[in-house]
C-alpha cells in the first residue's frame, strides 16, 4: 500500500450463512480511500454499506479478498448511539478515552472539549435517558473522535467510519455538525 492510500480494499466479499442459503452481501468490492479523503457510501438499505464499515472496523471478517488499513487506527460510529446508560455524558467519553490509554488526568479535559465540539457542553452530567436521541447521536460522535484521536488530540493517521450518523438529527443540528 502507498502513503497515498488509507484503507484499500482488494476484491473484498461477505457472504452470511453456508450453502444454497448463504447470502452474498458484497461481491468482489475494491476501493482505495486516500488520507483526509470523505468518502459517501449510497445505495438502498440491504446492499451492504454497514457490512462494509463493519468489515473495514475489523467488526466482521471477509469471506474472501483483503482489506489494508496500514496500521490506521479505526472508530466507528453506529447508527444507535449505543451509550453505556449507567454513565454520564462525559462517563461515556472517558470510557472511550480510558480504552485508547489516555492518561486519567487529561480525559475530563479531553471529553470537555469534545463535548463543546459537538455544541454539548452543558451535558456534562447527565445520563442518555436524560437526553434527546439528537442528543445522545451527538454523544456518539464525540466519543467516535475519542477514538480517533492521538495523544496530542489530533486525528492524524485515522479512519472514522460513520453509518448514518445523523440520521437523528434535526437539519439545523446537521448543517451545524
Amino acid at each position: 500500500m502507498t502513503a497515498d492510500t488509507a484503507v484499500r480494499l482488494s476484491e473484498v466479499s461477505k457472504a452470511f450463512g453456508t450453502g444454497g442459503s448463504a447470502l452474498l452481501a458484497l461481491d468482489k468490492v475494491s476501493l482505495d480511500v486516500a488520507p483526509g479523503e470523505f468518502v459517501c457510501l449510497v445505495g438502498a438499505s440491504g446492499c451492504g454499506k454497514s457490512t462494509l464499515l463493519n468489515l473495514v472496523a475489523d467488526l466482521e471478517r471477509p469471506s474472501a479478498g483483503t482489506i489494508d488499513k496500514d496500521g490506521a487506527r479505526v472508530a466507528l460510529m453506529f447508527q444507535e448511539p449505543a451509550l453505556f446508560p449507567w454513565l454520564t455524558v462525559t462517563g461515556n467519553l472517558e470510557l472511550a478515552l480510558k480504552t485508547r490509554g489516555v492518561p486519567r488526568g487529561e480525559r475530563r479535559s479531553r471529553a470537555g472539549r469534545l463535548l463543546d465540539s459537538v455544541h454539548l457542553g452543558g451535558f456534562a452530567g447527565r445520563r442518555p435517558h436524560q437526553l434527546s436521541g439528537g442528543m445522545r447521536q451527538r454523544v456518539a460522535l464525540a466519543r467516535a473522535l475519542a477514538l480517533t484521536e492521538d495523544d496530542a488530540g489530533e486525528g492524524q493517521g485515522t479512519v472514522l467510519l460513520m453509518d448514518e450518523p445523523f440520521g437523528a438529527l434535526d437539519a439545523m443540528t446537521r448543517d451545524l455538525l
